[in-house]
């Protein structure tokens, strides 16, 4: 895709979070948060030609820490209800960015060429993760599948082009719990599986890369 195809998706994707009430959630201005994206706008502009592989091209990330995930599930709607956390016995903040991965600085950043990982449904999150990073791509962090839902809830959905993820780039160190999204008694749910475990409905996200705003 063009910049310019990419920059009307941003576009597009900004009006629904400002409806959204995102920058709410995340404690920023409506003006701020524009403006954040006109930065992120002029970093595709930078970027050129940008080849892109998956099922999803675009989508607004935000770092960790900067969303209360309970609130930001309330926002997920599929099936006629909105989302929650369950991942008793732990919560959201047990989790942290595995350390291959680093994050773009700002508060916020683009994933582009997402892939839900219709391709590792019935792969097991230890297995995916080596298969993503050996394709030269990056797993999505919890966050990052929390605001990948929250602007694609089709994809808990729509099976013909999309599935329920999992997020293998957020781990707690020791544990073998990775964070996963999927519907759950009705409701979209952020909960966790184990990282061995095989679901025919879940598959381990990623993206093709991070795009952060240009250096001023």
């Amino acid at each position: 895709m063009t910049a310019q195809q990419l920059n009307a998706l941003l576009d597009h994707q900004t009006q629904k979070l400002l409806d959204n009430g995102f920058h709410a959630l995340c404690g920023v201005p409506e003006a701020e948060f524009i403006a954040r994206m006109e930065g992120l706008a002029s970093s595709l502009e930078s970027a050129g030609e940008i080849p892109l592989a998956g099922n999803i091209p675009l989508c607004v990330a935000f770092r960790p820490g900067l969303a209360n995930l309970d609130d930001a599930m309330a926002r997920i709607e599929a099936k006629s209800a909105t989302g929650a956390v369950e991942m008793t016995p732990l919560s959201p903040d047990a989790f942290g960015v595995i350390d291959c991965i680093q994050l773009p600085p700002g508060e916020f950043y683009l994933l582009l060429g997402i892939d839900t990982g219709r391709d590792l449904l019935n792969v097991s999150p230890e297995e995916s993760l080596v298969v993503i990073e050996r394709c030269g791509r990056t797993p999505l962090t919890m966050e990052e599948g929390v605001a990948l839902t929250m602007q694609y809830p089709e994809l808990l959905t729509d099976k013909q082009s999309y599935n329920c993820i999992q997020m293998p780039g957020s781990r707690k160190a020791g544990d073998q719990r990775v964070p996963s999204i999927w519907v759950s008694k009705g409701r979209p749910r952020l909960g966790w599986c184990w990282d061995r475990n095989v679901h025919s409905w879940l598959g381990s996200a990623s993206a093709a890369l991070r795009l952060g705003e240009a250096a001023s």
